[in-house]
């Protein structure tokens, strides 16, 4: 029986239009749907770019040099050739299963374009608070029945931290998670693989002598992917979207024919993003910059027609900053303000032409950003950029369908890093199981996650995490991870 599932995967398809229209087209498989999803990448490549993408790659590879060593740093120049990141990642949110099963469809869609070593560029916004509902605080696990278990390893006062902000795991901070997970608890399966996953990865020294929770994420990531697959591929680079394009931004803050110099600097252009109101009230100006207090918390920050930045604090005081580029530069520097996502899609999508493949939000909101934007552009005599930009194809998705799930005793969930740790995939059954898991099949075996994200607490049905569980056990056995084949 399905009628838990049918009945709140409705309210998830009246909630958001992406899961509308995988509603709609859900019966081609996940190969089909990955295979259509490669194709708006070689469209957009078609395209022709504003800008050249060497200064980007530049710039993550020599992330990626510093944290992963030379060898991974040139297996990611020659993946970034493919012109595609997945952009669904939260910098931190390692352990969440829509994400690793996200990540693993972007990874089929490399292959698609050609990539055989496949190496999998994950571009991850830091810009999230530290309990944000993907769980950069700690770690995710889907060995319950009754709920998702949510693990932390950063005490409770960093909660509303941001990701990007926030310092590394100290040794002291995985001891209390020790104590608290592995040295009590019912589940001795659990307990000995967080025993291990503490061991084999937050013990290393490259993670110990990370300067940044950010820069530990990627040290982490890297060393967790490799773990959960067998026969080593494909490879991920899980690098901070900010820290990767600061560079391109502060170069950007004094070339007149930059996009964003025009945002910022050019009075017909700045007014024309403030006064153009979206449905909701919000304009590209609401977007641009973000900022963080003393604790690291975020400040939203909105562009006023005069050139100012200016927000409220977390004590409801008034913020505000001058876009002077001198001045904007100095605080971008010192990480007092940073760009927001359309400024980071402004500059790598827009300008640059690489596409995003993110989650079923970005593939609602990118879109719309794309529309008002061409239209500012438009409206003050830019048309030439306004063309190019419509060229784009920016409704791509990966985050949001999945195929693999972790089996209990009458239920499943959907599989993180923590449930394959025990059993290694191989990504020959990952193709295997895209070929054979249909597009809206995708989402309900991701049901537990959706609706956690479109259905407010209040509004949610009685026992539906275990509801959804039983009833995934029931209807898809052949997604339900066995051993190292599957």
């Amino acid at each position: 029986m399905t009628d838990g599932l049918n009945r709140m995967a409705s309210l998830c398809r009246q909630r958001c239009e992406t899961v509308m229209a995988a509603y709609a087209y859900g019966d081609m498989n996940l190969d089909t749907f990955v295979t259509l999803q490669a194709q708006k990448v070689k469209n957009n490549m078609q395209n022709g770019s504003m800008r050249d993408s060497a200064d980007f790659v530049d710039s993550a590879v020599s992330v990626a040099e510093k944290l992963l060593g030379k060898e991974e740093a040139a297996k990611l120049r020659e993946s970034l050739k493919m012109k595609v990141i997945c952009t669904a990642d939260h910098h931190g949110s390692l352990y969440c299963s829509q994400f690793l099963q996200g990540d693993l469809l972007f990874a089929l869609i490399l292959e698609k374009l050609g990539e055989r070593d496949l190496y999998v560029p994950v571009m991850a916004a830091g810009q999230v608070e530290l309990e944000n509902s993907t769980y950069s605080r700690g770690i995710c696990a889907y060995s319950s029945r009754e709920n998702k278990l949510f693990l932390p390893i950063f005490p409770a006062k960093y909660s509303v931290q941001l990701a990007s902000h926030a310092l590394p795991v100290t040794r002291d901070m995985t001891d209390r998670f020790r104590k608290r997970f592995v040295d009590s608890g019912e589940d001795s399966v659990i307990r000995q693989t967080l025993s291990e996953i503490c061991r084999d990865i937050y013990d290393a020294r490259d993670v110990l002598d990370s300067q940044s929770f950010s820069d530990q994420t990627t040290v982490i990531g890297h060393k967790l992917m490799s773990h959960v697959f067998s026969g080593g591929t494909p490879s991920f680079a899980y690098l901070e979207m900010e820290t990767v394009i600061r560079s391109l931004l502060l170069e950007e803050l004094s070339d007149e024919s930059s996009l964003l110099f025009k945002l910022l600097y050019v009075k017909k252009v700045r007014e024309m993003a403030v006064q153009k109101r979206n449905p909701e009230g919000l304009s590209l100006g609401d977007f641009l910059f973000r900022a963080a207090d003393e604790k690291g918390r975020k400040v939203m920050l909105s562009l006023t027609a005069d050139g100012f930045l200016t927000g409220k604090d977390w004590r409801k005081e008034p913020v505000s900053f001058s876009t002077d580029p001198k001045v904007l530069t100095g605080l971008i520097r010192e990480r007092k303000v940073f760009p927001g996502v359309f400024t980071e899609a402004l500059l790598i999508f827009f300008e640059r032409g690489i596409t995003w493949m993110g989650g079923m939000f970005q593939a609602s909101y990118m879109p719309r950003w794309q529309s008002e934007l061409v239209c500012v552009l438009e409206e003050t005599g830019y048309d030439t950029e306004a063309r190019l930009i419509r060229g784009y194809d920016c409704s791509g998705y990966v985050c949001g369908p999945m195929l693999l799930l972790y089996g209990g005793e009458g239920f499943a969930t959907t599989a993180g890093p923590v449930e394959l740790w025990r059993k290694p995939v191989s990504f020959d059954s990952v193709r295997r199981l895209a070929k054979q898991t249909s597009l809206w099949d995708g989402h309900m075996i991701g049901l537990s996650e959706m609706y956690f994200d479109l259905v407010l607490r209040d509004e949610r049905e009685n026992d539906w995490y275990k509801t959804i569980a039983e009833e995934l056990f029931r209807n898809y056995p052949e997604n339900i991870v066995t051993d190292g084949r599957k």
